[in-house]
């Protein structure tokens, strides 16, 4: 029975063969049909077709054959127009078609022969040119009298060609599928208005389905083989009876317990010998080294150097091929943790807070327990560095700087591993208290800088900014209510000049280190500071001591008095006209 089965098998396989390398002698093709046509009429724009066609092929041989095709093509209204239009091709011509063994044959063909083309129009008294098949010739005028159903009808023949190409698919021996032909459509067909030929660029799609007939005979089978006794292998393979059985290929793969390992570290590496059995023979090695031979093997990485182990096992057995296979294992020797530590920001002022934060990585220690931070001043908090509590000189008044050291430190299972940054923090100077000196006194009325406030700024107020010339003078005017408008401007100006002039008797301290206000009877809370000059004015009075302008003398870096308000420089002053006052 095996034995007519497979001579049936052989049999059928040559007729498939064979048929596969049919091809037809005649097809019949009938399908659907759409035409894009372009009237070259200003009229009547490109409109739409729809029809069918069938075809008729004869093929000389695989590749050659000459094709016949007859359609038509119909569109019931025309530019909005009534116009029912039908088109009729009958072409011939060659065609190549690309027989071969697979299901999908392509083709490609050109088609010459005649178009015939009618038109029809229903009358309503209208002039009609189309400038298309069917189109009535100019300065026609008919007759509004005529009947609605009266129809004009008109047609033309001419000379038309098909190019293009299609494919088809097969679905029997005698049957295909066509999904799409594709073809540039030229039609020659005379005007019916003016007789006028023109080519007219076309478009047509077809799509049906191909009969497909004759062809060559199937090649005779070949006759069938002489039978053949066979015997059956331990293992389920089957061999001519003549023949021995064959070796097995093992089916074999390694597997380790773990591939990676710290020094001191074991794995199990099992050879698995998918379709084997016990009566196997292993041979196992390290780096090329005879390590054992048994199924599985055990590496140990005690006192093994830090690298990449090959584990190779070498397999043999009196019904299978030799088999082989190979794994790699590595071993990583022992690293402490290290690490960095970061504080944001790592710059502050005292009594700010700083986050520290710190990474650290190591191997083969176990896992790393989170860092624990410590400052070399100042306290730690979790991870915030409070700096309320970093010592400075308290004698020191001038902006004072001190770096401190922070640590981290992680430990794995074994070992401990430290880290270290700094944090600059930042003491701001104490600025300098600004110095009183005693008031420049004026007599009712009076803007001029007696002997005695001259003693005051030319005297006093020169040991101040030549032991400082940095610093800053403030001058500031004020009146009583009994003194006319504009007094403590001017008191306050002649007191600038007489610290800025720089002739004579007078001072040049730079009118940029100079500042001036007036704001008159407001004294803004200071007090009065006659010194030695009250006499120089007459009796002391409310009103006499209300007359002045305070002096100021402002060490560098130091703040202007809170009670000075609307100061200007001196250098927006026009001092220079006064001169040095006498």
């Amino acid at each position: 029975m095996k034995k007519c089965i497979r001579v049936v098998g052989v049999a059928v396989l040559f007729a498939l063969t064979a048929a596969a390398d049919e091809w037809p002698r005649e097809e019949v093709f009938l399908g659907y049909n759409f035409v894009r046509f372009n009237p070259n009429s200003g009229f009547v724009p490109s409109f739409n077709a729809n029809g069918g066609s069938g075809q008729f092929v004869y093929n000389f041989n695989r590749w050659l054959g000459v094709a016949l095709d007859a359609g038509a093509v119909n569109k019931g209204v025309l530019g909005g127009f009534d116009i029912n239009t039908t088109v009729i091709d009958f072409v011939a011509g060659p065609r190549v078609t690309f027989h071969n063994r697979s299901r999908f044959v392509p083709y490609v063909q050109a088609l010459f022969g005649g178009a015939y083309g009618t038109a029809s129009t229903r009358l309503i008294g209208l002039a009609v040119d189309a400038g298309i098949p069917g189109a009535l010739p100019p300065g026609l005028v008919l007759d509004p009298n005529l009947p609605v159903t009266t129809r004009l009808v008109a047609s033309r023949t001419g000379f038309a060609m098909l190019a293009g190409g299609g494919l088809d698919i097969k679905i029997s021996k005698h049957v295909a599928f066509r999904p799409f032909e594709a073809d540039y459509y030229l039609m020659r067909v005379p005007s019916l208005a003016t007789g006028n030929v023109s080519n007219r660029n076309n478009f047509r799609y077809a799509a049906g389905v191909n009969f497909l007939l004759g062809g060559e005979q199937p090649t005779p089978a070949p006759p069938p083989p002489p039978p053949v006794t066979t015997k059956k292998c331990p293992k389920g393979a089957t061999v001519p009876a003549n023949q021995p059985c064959p070796k097995m290929d093992l089916s074999l793969g390694l597997t380790a317990t773990s591939n990676d390992l710290c020094q001191g570290d074991t794995t199990q590496v099992t050879a698995a010998a998918g379709n084997g059995h016990n009566q196997l023979a292993y041979v196992w090695s390290v780096n090329g080294q005879p390590a054992g031979n048994q199924p599985s093997f055990t590496f140990d990485s005690t006192g093994k150097d830090p690298g990449t182990y090959h584990i190779a096992v070498h397999i043999t057995g009196n019904e299978f091929n030799p088999g082989s296979a190979e794994t790699t294992i590595n071993v990583r020797e022992y690293q402490p943790p290290t690490g960095t530590v970061q504080a944001n920001p790592a710059q502050i002022h005292a009594g700010d807070m700083s986050t520290i934060s710190a990474n650290f990585t190591g191997q083969c220690g176990g896992p790393i327990q989170t860092p624990t931070f410590e400052a070399s001043e100042g306290t730690i908090q979790g991870d915030q560095f409070n700096s309320a509590a970093v010592q400075f000189d308290a004698n020191n008044n001038a902006e004072q700087r001190k770096s401190v050291t922070i640590t981290a430190k992680a430990a794995d299972n074994r070992s401990t591993g430290t880290a270290t940054t700094t944090i600059e923090v930042i003491k701001d100077a104490v600025p300098a208290a600004a110095i009183r000196l005693p008031d420049v006194l004026f007599p009712q009325n009076s803007s001029r800088v007696n002997n005695c406030g001259k003693r005051i700024l030319l005297e006093q107020l020169r040991s101040y900014f030549e032991r400082d010339s940095g610093g800053t003078v403030v001058l500031v005017g004020h009146s009583s209510s009994d003194e006319t408008a504009g007094i403590a401007e001017k008191r306050a100006q002649n007191a600038a000049a007489v610290i800025t002039a720089g002739t004579g008797v007078c001072l040049a301290i730079p009118k940029t280190q100079v500042e001036v206000s007036w704001p008159g009877v407001e004294q803004n809370g200071v007090g009065f500071e006659a010194g030695f000059c009250q006499s120089s004015v007459g009796a002391a009075s409310v009103a006499s001591q209300m007359r002045r302008v305070e002096v100021w003398f402002v060490p560098s870096g130091g703040r202007l008095p809170a009670s000075v308000t609307n100061n200007q420089s001196a250098s927006t002053l026009s001092l220079s006209g006064l001169g040095c006052p006498k």
